[in-house]
């Protein structure tokens, strides 16, 4: 009987150290979820961000060919000067920003920007 009593024993005491290392194993598996999702989060977060910067990268040739639209003036007066000489009035074409957003009515104009504009424009002159 008491060979019954120590194999039992033996027994439980295995069972509690299967038990220990499950209770491990799902901590362990619960950080590991819980990392994952971070990375997760963090890879969405790269995702948006690649594709601001994909729609940047996308628009970067219309922006260097209006930046070199405007300038084209500038270097003709600079290269037709008579004599050789530097017109030094000649700036570059102004750029105007349109917005083309589909949301915003047309022809919707603020009276006050427009006012406080022309009178920067007078006292400018």
């Amino acid at each position: 009987m008491a060979k019954q009593n120590t194999a039992i024993y033996q027994k439980i005491a295995e069972k509690r150290a299967n038990l220990e290392l499950l209770r491990e194993f799902k901590t362990l598996t619960d950080e590991l979820a819980n990392e994952l999702e971070i990375i997760g989060d963090r890879l969405e977060t790269m995702r948006d961000g690649t594709s601001s910067v994909a729609l940047i990268l996308s628009n970067w040739q219309r922006i260097i060919q209006s930046i070199s639209l405007a300038s084209l003036s500038l270097l003709k007066s600079t290269n037709d000067g008579p004599n050789g000489v530097v017109d030094r009035d000649a700036y570059p074409e102004p750029l105007i920003r349109i917005n083309l957003d589909d949301n915003e009515q047309e022809g919707e104009i603020d009276n006050e920007d427009e006012d406080e504009g022309l009178e920067e424009r007078e006292e400018v002159s």
